[in-house]
């Protein structure tokens, strides 16, 4: 049954006044009865989904971690044993020194 002019128009006045007055109260019955993601994250199917998704990405970080490890020891020289060690500088002063 539709709504008579005048009754269309204190409808649309009553809705102006109430997103005046309440404006979190009117973006809530604005969105009322229109579809929304969360029921579909809930089933069953979607959390199989999600679950596989985030093993996934858990396990390439993991590869990706382990593959790029012998990279960060490359820029480190091992020490050569071919050559002898230097002795650290004495305190002494030289021989030809007063």
């Amino acid at each position: 049954m539709a709504l008579s002019m005048d009754e269309q128009r204190i409808l649309d006045e009553m809705e102006r006044r109430l997103a005046g007055d309440d404006p979190k109260l009117a973006s809530r019955l604005a969105l009322f009865g229109q579809p929304s993601m969360l029921p579909v994250l809930r089933s069953p199917r979607a959390r199989l989904i999600i679950s596989v998704l985030s093993l996934a990405m858990i396990a390439l970080v993991a590869v990706l971690m382990y593959s790029v490890s012998p990279f960060r020891s490359a820029g480190r020289t091992a020490p050569d044993h071919t050559r002898p060690a230097v002795p650290a500088a004495s305190h002494q002063p030289a021989a030809g020194s007063p």
